[in-house]
């Protein structure tokens, strides 16, 4: 069971780190109403095939309003801000935002739903912060393109931090973690829809590229896939695990950044996203050793 569970994170992991990459390369033919609507939609309709490809038969009634309303949280504001980040940000910025996820799931899992909190978070708070200042030292971070693409992302990750709060509290339950995230697409789909209904442009983008629609395809399945794999992961993995395994999507996605966008991935920013790494890593490095030494002690 946590074989397949750690597994399920693993691909999370790995669909997450490349999405930066290949938002970037679709928004090179496709306007941003256009590629969250649609990706939504396919997103929504494979959902619902491998649903009932495994024997669930979709029924709103049993799931309840809870996984739709937060379906409209995320992936629907969240994959908005994200993308629109995206057209003035580098894959490896918004890479390096949304690691600091578990900070925020922290204070916010504390404030609002009363739950512990370790005070080794807040010196890997720190870190974390200091090796941000660090990468963006030789940007310029206080033009208006920077600051208006690091503010949608600060957004964005602080939504995804309190949906996945909630999405905990959703999985406890008995509804199947398919169930869930087809539930959350759906809702999605409606509100990217009328978004692109009100401020885009209806025409499909058949002009795009061969590239560009693949990418598309790609980002379709890595929608949709994901959100399952890490529903299904949350209902074995601890949260302090589930935070941990969050830290690779930033050498894999640096790793990415470079090699398919040619990104300049200099020494400045590698050290400081080393030390964003060991920032979000170490709370739970810590509270893991607490733990052991203590059960030693019995």
């Amino acid at each position: 069971m946590l074989i397949r569970a750690y597994s399920c994170m693993l691909l999370a992991i790995l669909f997450w780190s490349l999405n930066p990459v290949a938002n970037k390369i679709a928004l090179e033919d496709i306007a941003v109403p256009q590629l969250v609507s649609m990706r939504a939609v396919f997103s929504s309709i494979i959902l619902l095939i491998i649903s009932y490809a495994i024997g669930y038969r979709y029924s709103p009634k049993k799931i309840g309003w809870k996984p739709f309303a937060l379906g409209v949280l995320d992936p629907g504001l969240t994959s908005l801000l994200f993308v629109t980040a995206l057209t003035v940000l580098s894959a490896s910025n918004t890479v390096l935002i949304l690691a600091l996820m578990p900070f925020s799931q922290s204070i916010l899992g504390r404030v609002v739903f009363k739950e512990d909190f370790q005070s080794s978070v807040w010196f890997g708070a720190v870190l974390a912060v200091f090796g941000l200042f660090i990468f963006f030292s030789g940007e310029q971070f206080f033009e208006a393109d920077s600051l208006w693409g690091n503010g949608l992302m600060m957004i964005c990750f602080c939504l995804f931090s309190v949906s996945q709060l909630l999405t905990r509290k959703i999985m406890r339950s008995e509804i199947p973690a398919i169930q869930v995230t087809s539930s959350q697409m759906i809702s999605a789909s409606v509100v990217l829809i009328l978004y692109l209904i009100i401020f885009g442009d209806m025409e499909l983008p058949l002009q795009a590229s061969s590239g560009t629609l693949m990418t598309f395809v790609y980002l379709v399945f890595s929608m949709a896939l994901p959100f399952f794999f890490y529903n299904q992961a949350m209902r074995s993995i601890p949260v302090g695990m589930a935070s941990l395994f969050l830290v690779l999507i930033i050498p894999l996605g640096f790793l990415f950044a470079a090699i398919l966008l040619g990104e300049d991935i200099t020494w400045i920013k590698t050290a400081g996203a080393i030390l964003v790494m060991i920032g979000v890593a170490l709370p739970h490095l810590l509270e893991s050793g607490k733990r052991k030494f203590s059960l030693m002690q019995k």
